[in-house]
């Protein structure tokens, strides 16, 4: 049985071993969803991140959850998070954080692209190419295009 006090005192830390905490598994996403909807942006960031190294289908809707929260830094962490789930879990909460309006969270979601993208998030990047506003996106797109693969 994982309890709070368990996922609070590994993420309390100012580097969490998330490989450690990884492994209290499925069982810490309640406790899990609570830190990532608390009002402790540094939390929810390391919370957030978290849930992406846990497989199980609750961590991806975790992961659509912080991939609209209030504060950029849990954005982040779910950009972050996104590339350790499935290529499809992660195209979807991409497709999500690549709408976002603040350029540092388009960034790492563009870098945590899969290479096996699902045709939306391929779609959606290749967009990204000549009609995001800032320039180094437009690059940085084009760059994470070329790499993904033709036929997921």
């Amino acid at each position: 049985m994982v309890t709070l006090q368990q996922v609070r005192a590994i993420l309390d830390s100012d580097e969490p071993e998330y490989a450690l905490a990884a492994k209290l598994g499925p069982d810490a996403l309640p406790h899990i969803e609570a830190l990532v909807k608390g009002s402790d942006p540094m939390i929810a960031s390391k919370a957030t991140y978290l849930a992406g190294l846990i497989q199980d289908n609750r961590s991806t809707a975790l992961l659509k959850v912080a991939a609209q929260s209030k504060y950029p830094e849990v954005r982040i962490a779910a950009a972050a998070g996104a590339r350790h789930q499935s290529p499809q879990a992660a195209s979807d909460v991409l497709l999500i954080l690549l709408e976002d309006r603040d350029p540092g969270v388009r960034k790492i979601a563009l870098k945590s692209a899969p290479p096996d993208a699902s045709p939306g998030l391929r779609k959606k990047i290749e967009s990204l190419t000549t009609k995001d506003p800032e320039n180094f996106l437009r690059s940085l797109s084009t760059d994470v295009f070329s790499r993904l693969r033709k036929n997921p």
